[in-house]
């Protein structure tokens, strides 16, 4: 665990788009939802936490 990439929001995004909107069921987009909405309103602080976690990450690595 820990080992996301800032590029993997990207994936998570366009995997989020291709699942809403394109099931027969509402829970489909119901499922979509929040992963957007955490990238839409938080995308910046994911970003900081997982730049913190790699250096902190290399930092144990070296000591």
């Amino acid at each position: 665990s820990g080992n996301a990439k800032p590029s993997e929001i990207d994936m998570l995004w366009e995997l989020s788009k291709q699942i809403e909107g394109h099931t027969i069921c509402a829970l489909g987009d119901g499922a979509a939802w929040p992963a957007q909405g955490l990238i839409r309103h938080f995308r910046p602080e994911l970003e900081r936490r997982m730049q913190e976690h790699a250096e902190s990450e290399k930092a144990a690595a070296v000591a």
